[in-house]
């Protein structure tokens, strides 16, 4: 069994071991992406907790097949969160009235959350699907490198082969997800 399916049966079966290692291992890049973007430390172990306990409780419910990246997977879910804890911030220092939070506004956005990351699976499992070469592409293109380099990084002769390469590949993941069932699942809701 993989590294990151055992890390993943750690976090459901609560084994203490596992669970450190996962903070180890997971938890100072996500820390470093959550300072860099306007939170504490707290911050941070916050959303790292919800993230974990979002994950089990989801995998619990649904019995869903286990994550094979699961490294990946609990960043992007931890970039969620504390992307939505952002816009939520944004939207309380706008308005200067206090309000209390229902059970109501809490189940919608556990709801979304869940939506969400649903769509980060799908796109995860998809992505790895991917010839190793569309995956290096288009990982270079998404953190916004610009053509020039990627060209010189694989050694293609233009930077016109560079947009046909990126084009390819993410037609090919486009493809691939809308060919999931699990898409047409996540379209319907």
């Amino acid at each position: 069994m993989s590294e990151q399916k055992n890390l993943f049966n750690a976090l459901l079966n609560g084994d203490s071991k596992g669970i450190l290692k996962i903070y180890k291992l997971i938890f100072p890049s996500v820390r470093k992406y959550i300072s860099t973007n306007s939170g504490s430390l707290e911050d941070a172990e916050d959303i790292f907790q919800k993230a974990l306990i979002q994950i089990t409780t989801k995998h619990k419910v649904k019995k869903l097949e286990p994550i094979t990246n699961f490294t990946p997977y609990l960043y992007g879910v931890c970039k969620n969160l504390w992307l939505k804890e952002l816009r939520k911030r944004k939207k309380h220092n706008v308005s200067s009235n206090v309000f209390e939070v229902s059970d109501e506004v809490n189940t919608k956005q556990l709801a979304i959350e869940i939506l969400e990351n649903d769509r980060w699976e799908l796109y995860l499992k998809n992505f790895n699907l991917l010839s190793d070469n569309c995956k290096k592409v288009l990982a270079l293109f998404f953190k916004k490198t610009k053509q020039k380099e990627i060209a010189h990084k694989f050694g293609y002769a233009s930077e016109t082969v560079v947009r046909q390469r990126i084009f390819k590949c993410k037609s090919k993941l486009i493809k691939l997800i809308k060919e999931d069932d699990e898409y047409q699942k996540l379209k319907n809701l």
